[in-house]
């Protein structure tokens, strides 16, 4: 038995599975070859498929570790801060502290207050959704 003769050409598969060199590089350390590319594109009914390009691409990540053509990315060293940086640094941090405590006891105000276009109903506590009952109150403690 022989190798099965390819009926597409690799031109035709990257025309038509919309590939750039690097996904067809991928393709065949894959062992793909263009006719099962063709074969895998997916057909509109399948809409939980993903287009020939993305899926070599997710395989060959998954076997290799990266992606051919893309950039790994770099993490920047952090410098370290001088003293004035970090005591600038800190100073925004308690200032940032001290208007998110300040609103935050200045909220129960009962003033609606407006996020962007449209107004926000105050937070209501729990106390006001219950009907107010006291409980020790009897027919002979009214005087009616």
């Amino acid at each position: 038995m022989g190798k099965k003769p390819q009926r597409f050409s690799w031109p035709e598969a990257k025309k038509r599975c919309r590939l750039n060199q690097n996904d067809i590089e991928m393709a065949k350390a894959l062992g793909f070859g263009p006719d099962s590319l063709i074969r895998n594109i997916p057909d509109p009914k399948q809409k939980w498929k993903q287009p020939v390009k993305f899926w070599v691409r997710d395989l060959y990540e998954e076997r290799f570790g990266f992606v051919l053509g893309e950039k790994p990315v770099v993490a920047k060293p952090v410098k370290p801060l001088t003293p004035e940086e970090e005591a600038e640094e800190a100073r925004r941090f308690e200032e940032e502290m001290y208007w998110e405590d300040y609103r935050d006891r200045n909220s129960d105000s009962g003033v609606v207050k407006v996020q962007g276009n449209a107004p926000v109903e105050p937070a209501k506590s729990e106390a006001e959704d219950e009907p107010y009952f006291i409980e020790d109150v009897g027919d002979r403690d009214v005087p009616f």
